[in-house]
């Protein structure tokens, strides 16, 4: 698979020189080194995070304290930051991360950034007042990046954070 990869690349200036261009040996060396940096560091998929249901929630017992993360005009909370763990759905499977300790910290004992091995999201508190949205809760503008594990931006919105027990 690597040699047809690299016979692919080293075929495009001759490819482009057989097509009547008058191509300087630069262009097509900057061709070459543009398609080996898209063939080395691929762009970056997006997802769409899904809505984690109360179902979801009862299934994979992630009741507790924490923040939770519905994107702007939602009610859908897509991420969840607890002390210990934080969850998105992704293609219909709950996917579990580990809590950056040494970082920033939410209300509620959550953390501002999660991680695993496929994913990592970053949760963040935006300027604003809070208000209180419940006997126990209180909601924030907020937004949610969520990168891939080359560190590439997957997934970004704002939204509304909102922590409570």
């Amino acid at each position: 698979m690597m040699k047809a990869s690299i016979w692919a690349v080293l075929a495009v200036p001759a490819m482009l020189a057989g097509c009547g261009d008058n191509r300087s040996p630069a262009q097509d060396a900057a061709d070459v080194a543009e398609i080996r940096a898209m063939h080395d560091n691929p762009p970056a998929v997006p997802i769409d995070p899904e809505r984690i249901s109360y179902t979801d929630i009862e299934k994979n017992d992630l009741f507790g304290a924490g923040c939770g993360f519905a994107p702007e005009n939602s009610l859908s909370v897509i991420a969840l930051a607890q002390p210990e763990r934080g969850f998105l759905k992704i293609d219909g499977a709950i996917v579990t991360l580990s809590p950056d300790k040494g970082g920033a910290s939410l209300p509620m004992s959550s953390w501002q950034s999660y991680a695993g091995s496929d994913y990592a999201f970053e949760l963040k508190q935006l300027p604003g007042e809070g208000e209180e949205s419940g006997v126990e809760s209180t909601s924030w503008p907020g937004s949610l990046t969520i990168t891939d594990a080359k560190g590439k931006a997957v997934y970004q919105s704002e939204g509304t954070l909102q922590c409570g027990a």
